[in-house]
This record gives C-alpha cells, structure tokens and sequence, in this order.
C-alpha cells in the first residue's frame, strides 16, 4: 500500500507543470475546475478552466478519459482537448462539435503530433465555441479519422461562462475584422 502510496505521489510530481505557480486557490464552476495560476517565468496571468468526461471510440471497447482545457496561448484563449487515445492527425481527420439541441458541425482544429490532442485556436473558432459552451449545459464532441475511427464524448458544461472568465480576463479573444466602408465625400469623391 505505502509502495503503491509513493508511486502515485512520484508519478504526480513528474507531470506537474512548474513553469506556473498557483496565484490564489482553484474554485469550481459546474463541473468545470478555475486554474488561477501565473506564469513564473513572465509574471503574467495565466488561467485555465477544465473539464474531465469520457470518450468511447468505435474501434475499441474501452472507456478512456478526455479532458477540455480553455487557457491562453500566446497570449490569446486556445480550447485544447486531450484524450486518452489516438483520435487522428491532421491530414485526414475531422472535429465537430454539437451544444445541447442546436444542431453543430465540423470546426476547423489542429490534431498535434502525438494524436490525440486537438487545439481550436482560430479567433473566430474559439469565440464562436465559447459563445456556444456557454449558453449551453451539454457539449458532444466528435473526431472522425481513417485510422482512428471515430471518438465521442459529453461533456457537462453548466458554469462555462464563469469558468471561462478568467481566462478572458488574461488573454481577451481577438476583435473580429472590420471591413473597411469605403467613404465618400461628394466633393473630392472617395475617401
């Protein structure tokens, strides 16, 4: 047991991220866990909301966790899901997501090289999907690849807006692109 005990206790030290310090402690939000940390290295903000579900895969019959992450990334909000196995790679998968009973569809989203971490990180993406989460109670997520079948999971995202204030607060989603108008002045014609 005392082995067992200290092997956990290791194993939690080799993961953790020591590049952060906690700034104040962690509170909750729904299901969702609110990271106030700070970047030791800058000095800056660096939140995150988190949360942990489960994703069934139809080419095998485990259950394996999953965990979605909205943190800053170069000082701009990324959403991160990071699953328990091989999901797909980015020349031949596909990610949609779906909130609640509003129909969803496939996002643009990168699939890292180690399979089975997907980043949302276009501006608009990420605005619209926080938009999304945060309207809603339940978030169903698909991947689809050639290799890795097809992987689904739920999450319960009741508290997305609180959760993801922090985050916002440190690293504010981008200000969408404004067309120019063109204006004229009937004297000497555009502007």
């Amino acid at each position: 047991m005392l082995a067992a005990l200290l092997a956990s206790a290791a194993a939690g030290c080799i993961v953790q991220d020591r590049s952060f310090v906690q700034d104040r402690p962690s509170e909750s939000a729904g299901s969702w866990r609110i990271e106030h940390r700070i970047d030791r290295i800058t000095g800056k903000p660096a939140p995150s909301a988190t949360v942990i579900s489960t994703a069934t895969n139809n080419k095998t019959v485990d259950i394996r966790d999953v965990q979605l992450q909205v943190t800053c990334f170069e000082a701009r909000p990324v959403v991160r899901f990071s699953f328990d196995l091989r999901v797909g790679a980015d020349r031949n998968s596909t990610f949609a997501y779906r909130v609640d009973d509003r129909p969803g569809d496939e996002v643009e989203a990168t699939f890292l090289q180690d399979h089975r971490t997907v980043v949302i990180d276009d501006p608009a993406t990420v605005a619209k999907f926080i938009e999304d989460v945060s309207r809603g109670s339940l978030l169903i997520v698909r991947t689809a690849s050639l290799f890795a079948g097809r992987t689904v999971a739920e999450f319960r995202v009741v508290g997305a807006s609180t959760a993801v204030a922090p985050v916002l607060a440190a690293c504010p989603l981008a200000e969408p692109a404004k067309r120019k108008a063109a204006t004229h002045d009937r004297r000497s014609g555009p502007v």
